[in-house]
């Protein structure tokens, strides 16, 4: 067997960062606002966009996949139904049904919704990225292109419908117009009209609303959650006294004093901690938690998991695209696994297959250095099971 990795100091970390430069990241990026540099230098929190006939996007979201989420037990909150700004009481949209022996209240009720949006309610699919999977793996690709949180919801509209009072969103908002048409009034473009393959990005605060002509729409909001500078310097600042309430009486004559000489304090106390701030250490952990804030996806896993009887050297395994892995090597040589959602130890012996496994994005069992047939088979089993591989076989092409 391999010896074990030299340890040049008390351990050794390696975070392999597997597809954070994915093309087919970058991709669903570019289906959404085109030159990702321009969108970035001219666009990204700053100014609205709008990108004509950019792409057709029938592969997220259509009128028969509506009806596959609603038929299948869909309950409040993952849709809702608006009329003139309002959502619908539960139950004029659902029904109770029986399930397993047991009465399931407010379960979606096909017909009823059928005829509130007959009569111009608006249908709002709510958290896609969660309950559809074309949109659950297409909005991971996004986070890992733009490494900035990402949700999806829904919209189906009849003709003549106006679904939601003018506003604006606490994030930023990139609509892809999946069916027929919708008409806008947004702040900085003014009136403009959507037809299906076109795209509209607004930063966040952007006000706008949005209305049916003669035709129904079925559009898609796909909200980016953005990390802002404010959050890192706010993390720099932790400071607990910050929190304290201001003196009982600030406002008048002797309690202002007392609030300036606390002021003067915390604001010195403030500005040691930036001037001492690592930003380094502050853009690692921001780069952390944005690869670790989403468990994996873990598609084909059922199947992966009741192949493994028959796993042998000939067997393909590939990395899940959406599972993060921090690999610290201790000083006896047994080494710590980190992943987005759990920690595992492996034993020495184990150390060099294991990074050639991170290093990798798709490779056969018997490939694996460092183990005996025995010791890469067991190896292979515990990595499929703990969720950073998939057999590619079972897994039927899928990818997340």
């Amino acid at each position: 067997m391999a010896a074990c990795l030299p340890l040049a100091d008390e351990f050794q970390t390696a975070q392999h960062a597997h597809g954070a430069t994915d093309p087919d990241d970058i991709a669903a990026l570019v289906r959404c606002v085109g030159d990702v540099d321009a969108f970035a230098t001219e666009h990204w929190g700053r100014a609205p966009l709008v990108r004509r006939d950019a792409d057709r996007f029938g592969d997220l979201l259509d009128l028969r996949a509506v009806d596959q989420l609603l038929g299948s037990v869909a309950q409040p909150p993952s849709f809702r139904v608006v009329r003139d700004g309002d959502t619908l009481p539960a139950v004029d949209v659902t029904r109770t049904v029986r399930l397993a022996g047991r009465d399931l209240e407010h379960v979606a009720d096909l017909g009823r919704i059928a005829a509130q949006i007959e009569a111009g309610a608006t249908l709002v699919l709510q958290g896609l990225q969660r309950t559809w999977l074309p949109i659950a793996r297409f909005c991971r690709r996004l986070e890992r292109a733009t490494s900035h949180a990402v949700q999806a919801n829904a919209y189906l509209s009849p003709a003549g419908s106006r679904g939601l009072a003018r506003h604006f969103d606490n994030h930023d908002v990139i609509v892809l117009q999946l069916w027929g048409e919708k008409a806008w009034d947004v702040d900085g473009l003014g009136a403009l009209r959507l037809a299906a393959g076109d795209v509209m990005y607004l930063p966040t605060g952007t006000e706008h609303s949005a209305a049916t002509g003669d035709a129904p729409s079925l559009h898609l909001t796909v909200g980016l959650l953005r990390d802002t500078y404010r959050s890192l310097v706010e993390r720099a600042l932790a400071d607990p006294r910050l929190d304290d309430p201001l003196p009982l009486g600030y406002a008048d004559d002797v309690g202002r004093g007392r609030l300036v000489d606390e002021l003067r304090e915390r604001l010195a106390g403030a500005i040691d901690a930036l001037a001492s701030a690592d930003p380094g250490a502050l853009a690692a952990d921001a780069a952390h938690r944005a690869t670790t804030r989403r468990r994996p996806l873990m598609t084909g896993q059922l199947r992966s998991i009741l192949g493994l009887a028959d796993l042998d050297h000939t067997t393909r395994l590939r990395r899940r695209i959406d599972q993060p892995a921090t690999l610290t090597v201790r000083a006896d040589g047994t080494a710590r696994l980190e992943m987005s959602d759990r920690t595992i130890d492996l034993p020495a012996v184990a150390v060099t297959g294991a990074h050639f496994v991170l290093d990798r994005t798709e490779l056969a069992v018997g490939e694996i250095p460092g183990l005996d047939e025995s010791g890469r088979a067991v190896l292979a089993r515990r990595l499929v099971r703990e969720g950073l591989l998939e057999v590619v076989d079972a897994a039927a092409g899928d990818v997340s």
